[in-house]
C-alpha cells in the first residue's frame, strides 16, 4: 500500500513539474522580445500629419547631412520636436529580418545638444 501511494506522489509530482514547464515555455514564445538594432545620429526634416517624423541621418562632420538615409519613425506627440532638432534614435527590433517594418519596431528618441 505504501508503494502504491508513494508512486502516485511521484506521478503526480512529474505532472505537475511537467505543467510548470510547458507554462514557462508558452510565456517565452508569446513575449515580445525586442533587441536592439542599431543607434544614429539624425535631425527631424520633416513632421508627418501622421504622428510620424522624416528623419535624416547624420553622418557627422565629414558627411554633414547630404548623403544620410532618410527613416519615417512614428512617435506619440510630434508637438515635441521642432524641424532641424538634432535626435539620437535608437531602434529595437523582434525580428531578425533586415528591414524597416514598423510593426516589429520599437524606437528610443533622445535630444541631441548642440
Amino acid at each position: 500500500m505504501d508503494l502504491i501511494l508513494q508512486g502516485g506522489v511521484i506521478v503526480k509530482n512529474k505532472i505537475t513539474i511537467s505543467f510548470i514547464l510547458l507554462i514557462c515555455l508558452f510565456f517565452a514564445g508569446c513575449s515580445d522580445d525586442y533587441q536592439e538594432s542599431f543607434t544614429f545620429t539624425g535631425t527631424v526634416e520633416e513632421i508627418l500629419i501622421e504622428e510620424m517624423l522624416v528623419i535624416k541621418e547624420y553622418g557627422g562632420v565629414e558627411e554633414g547631412r547630404k548623403d544620410g538615409n532618410v527613416y519615417e519613425i512614428p512617435v506619440d506627440d510630434v508637438e515635441k520636436y521642432n524641424i532641424g532638432q538634432k535626435l539620437e534614435i535608437t531602434v529595437f527590433s523582434n525580428t531578425s529580418d533586415d528591414s524597416w517594418d514598423l510593426y516589429n519596431m520599437k524606437f528610443d528618441i533622445k535630444t541631441v545638444e548642440s
